[in-house]
């Protein structure tokens, strides 16, 4: 397995790992319900970040790509003592992959460019329902910072 700097070629592999992601997600919860235009927005969005010095997208590959992370520099309100932090947006392996040490592999990747960024730590966000990146994330030394709740109106 090969982890690398994803290129603007790796947009349609990437987008269909997300599609297989987020279609986990509406199974546990109907707030991830996707909109008509979700994979051509996605597709647009992976490429701004592949090109930006303030984001960058990570693929995991043996004959093909099998997963992905996502990850960008995000300000802090101006009263923190950290201006900025790292700020992991998505990381998806396809099902077959799982366990397969990929996962922890995209991860050792982002978090070594934030720290070559100068970040001081890095945030995340996982769905309370999602059992297994829970899990995941618990294992790789994360825990909990907020509890954001929602109401619908």
């Amino acid at each position: 397995m090969r982890i690398r700097e994803a290129e603007a070629e790796d947009v349609p592999a990437i987008v269909n790992l997300w599609t297989e992601m987020w279609d986990f997600h509406m199974a546990i919860d109907p707030y991830y319900t996707k909109s008509p235009l979700a994979e051509r927005v996605m597709a647009a969005w992976m490429g701004e970040h592949i090109e930006s010095d303030r984001a960058v997208v990570f693929v995991a590959e043996e004959t093909e790509v099998i997963g992905y992370i996502c990850g960008s520099i995000q300000p802090n309100p101006p009263v923190t003592m950290d201006q900025y932090f790292g700020y992991v947006s998505d990381i998806s392996v396809t099902e077959s992959s799982r366990r397969s040490g990929a996962g922890g592999k995209l991860l050792d990747s982002i978090q070594t460019w934030f720290r070559t960024k100068g970040m001081p730590y890095v945030e995340v966000n996982v769905s309370v329902r999602n059992e297994v990146s829970r899990s995941f994330w618990k294992k790789q030394g994360y825990d909990n910072f907020l509890e954001r709740l929602r109401r619908p109106l």
